[in-house]
């Protein structure tokens, strides 16, 4: 891949700041037989002269980050004299220990650096991350965007832009525009004009990790009730008029689905006002700052929130990876409950291919 000349000019100086080499010569995307590395660094430290071969992560991908891993496993593999590199803005904690663990030296620009050759070990870790990333407009993740992601993670197939934006009811131009970022970040294929999810592990990993739950808004209240599955025959018994659109969410709704964790919030998602204040009404809830029992939530996810919602016991429930999404930062087992959702019922889907 083409690289910025004025990224590379950064690269080089932060390869003579974090590390103290004595000398460091620079060549960007050298020709090595079939293979061109981003960049080659020849390094001058005392008794040692070594060239360091290093690729570059641009995007906040764990699919890119992997690939670019495999590949440099791969070429230092065929050519040993080289030792590898990647670089990138930031390496979380948990991506420092997988390089570590699969003999890849990393530096970030926001401070963290590890090498290890020979008689050299320098590790410099716990900078936080500086360049906190903010996806504005292709953004795979949005509310309008993710209506794409949900389907193509439901039904494993190979997708037209067309036919695509008609199911979801999205402008073709704009499922267009959201291939070609899939495809930047390593999570779509192109496939004769029509486009194919892949590391769909990795996908929802990069979807979990920017999703955040409280920024759904959450009105507290209080029913009488001995429980959630008293709480839940209160609801089956309403009778729900059509344009009141809800769908359980968080502990509540994975309960339904694949019990696991102890809970004591029955979380429902409510798509305006009207749905608001019937439920408000006909459950005779009273609103509390302590001891709720029922958060009526309006959604971040205004609109996909409540696509492909299921129903359970006569209960309307939103999605798998909807709740996989709101429970996995949840502080409340949150994490346990996710794990176990995946395991009995996203990892199939998610892990197809």
């Amino acid at each position: 891949m083409k690289r910025d000349k004025d990224m590379l000019l950064n690269i080089k100086k932060k390869l003579k700041e974090l590390l103290p080499f004595e000398k460091v010569s620079f060549q960007a995307e050298p020709q090595i037989g079939q293979f061109r590395p981003d960049f080659i660094a020849s390094i001058y430290l005392k008794n040692e002269h070594f060239k360091l071969l290093g690729e570059i992560i641009e995007k906040d991908s764990s699919s890119l980050f992997r690939k670019s891993i495999s590949q440099l496993k791969y070429f230092v593999n065929q050519e040993p004299k080289y030792v590898p590199i990647l670089i990138s803005n930031y390496f979380s904690p948990k991506k420092q220990e997988y390089c570590k663990k699969n003999e890849i030296n990393f530096l970030d620009l926001s401070g963290n650096v590890y090498l290890k050759y020979n008689n050299i070990y320098i590790e410099k870790i716990g900078f936080a991350n500086q360049y906190q990333e903010r996806r504005k407009g292709r953004n795979p993740f949005s509310d309008k965007a993710s209506f794409m992601l949900r389907l193509m993670l439901k039904e494993d197939k190979i997708w037209g832009v067309r036919e695509l934006g008609e199911k979801v009811g999205i402008d073709a131009g704009y499922v267009s525009r959201m291939f070609r970022e899939l495809e930047k970040l390593n999570y779509l294929v192109r496939k004769s004009g029509k486009g194919e999810l892949i590391h769909r592990k990795e996908l929802i990993d990069d979807w979990v990790k920017l999703y955040d739950y409280r920024k759904n808004i959450e009105n507290k209240y209080f029913c009488l009730a001995k429980g959630p599955e008293e709480l839940f025959e209160k609801l089956k018994n309403l009778k729900i008029p059509n344009e009141v659109e809800y769908a359980l969410g968080y502990h509540a709704g994975a309960h339904l689905i694949s019990r696991h964790a102890i809970f004591n919030e029955v979380h429902v998602y409510v798509s305006n006002k009207i749905s608001f204040n019937f439920f408000v009404k006909e459950m005779k809830l009273k609103r509390v700052d302590r001891g709720a029992n029922v958060i009526l939530l309006f959604p971040y996810y205004k609109h996909s929130v409540f696509f492909n919602r299921q129903k359970i016991r006569n209960l309307w429930i939103v999605s798998d990876v909807q709740l996989y999404l709101d429970l996995y930062k949840y502080p409340l087992r949150g994490l346990e409950q996710a794990e176990h959702l995946y395991e009995k019922r996203l990892k199939k889907l998610i892990e197809a291919n």
